[in-house]
């Protein structure tokens, strides 16, 4: 039992990888609120039966469920962000500040979480952020800004939200795994069904007001990557139950490696020194987990 949740980690990975794959594949000119709308209705149906289904009963203090409530909404709002940031700089900027939330987790579930680690465990944590970054930048290095916009001001605005998220995205997974050690992953997850979906439907009406974009061709496969990421989100939380969330979040984080590597293979491209040297590191780090 106390590596299960490495397996739910493995899991997050690939549903969160081949997902952004599929979601490459559409090549759909979707605007982000409408994709977080399309991706709300699909946890807010996957998630609320996965609840109904496998919920824990229970009487929980007022105080828990508010705190369920702020994890989720931390991730929904970080979701926000990250897609506010991705129009104002480039993505091989932003995507690499808002990826490196995991040392954010690691810092709050040791200090306030009473989490503690072996010093195998401390190094494998340092070479998986390590390596993470470096894949993930080296793969967007020489990207441009997909939105075209320019100067430094909004550079600098891009780069804000990018930060926003970091902060959101890693309190949200430390605040998450005290609530679900309490409560049961089921009933936060039925927690987060409700909320996440509720900040996207208002960021869509306030952002495309109301007018909800789909694509035109292959929107059988932008539904696939959308079901990834909403199975992607359940294995999380089962890993973030049976684990320490100061390992599980750096772990899972590596996500872009899966992505990265299936879209080189299939355009038959040749890794980059850099990316050599991550993934080098990423295989060092595996066996220190069991020291």
């Amino acid at each position: 039992m106390e590596l299960l949740w490495l397996p739910f980690s493995v899991a997050t990975i690939l549903m969160y990888g081949f997902g952004q794959v599929f979601a490459k594949e559409t090549r759909a000119n979707v605007s982000s609120a409408s994709l977080l709308l399309l991706l709300s209705a699909n946890i807010f149906v996957m998630w609320l039966a996965y609840y109904l289904v496998f919920r824990e009963p229970g009487s929980f203090p007022m105080r828990l469920w508010l705190q369920a409530v702020a994890a989720a909404a931390l991730s929904g709002f970080a979701y926000v962000t990250y897609y506010e940031s991705i129009k104002h700089a480039k993505v091989s900027i932003v995507g690499t500040i808002a990826g490196a939330y995991a040392p954010w987790t690691v810092v709050l579930a040791l200090v306030f979480l009473g989490e503690s680690m072996s010093l195998g465990e401390g190094v494998g944590v340092l070479l998986v952020v390590a390596s993470m970054l470096i894949f993930t930048y080296a793969a967007g290095n020489g990207n441009g800004n997909e939105n075209g916009l320019g100067g430094k001001r909004t550079e600098l605005l891009g780069i804000a939200f990018a930060v926003c998220s970091l902060f959101f995205w890693g309190t949200s997974a430390a605040v998450a795994k005290g609530v679900i050690t309490d409560m049961g992953n089921t009933n936060f997850i039925g927690v987060y069904a409700l909320v996440c979906p509720s900040i996207w439907v208002v960021y869509w009406l306030v952002r495309d007001r109301g007018k909800l974009e789909r694509p035109k061709s292959n929107a059988w496969l932008l539904e696939l990557s959308l079901l990834c990421f909403a199975a992607g989100g359940i294995t999380l939380y089962l890993a973030i139950q049976n684990g320490n969330v100061s390992i599980v979040s750096p772990i899972t984080n590596l996500y872009p490696l899966v992505t990265i590597a299936v879209a080189k293979t299939r355009l038959k491209e040749q890794l980059s020194l850099r990316q050599i040297v991550a993934l080098a590191m990423l295989f060092v780090s595996v066996p220190l987990f069991s020291l």
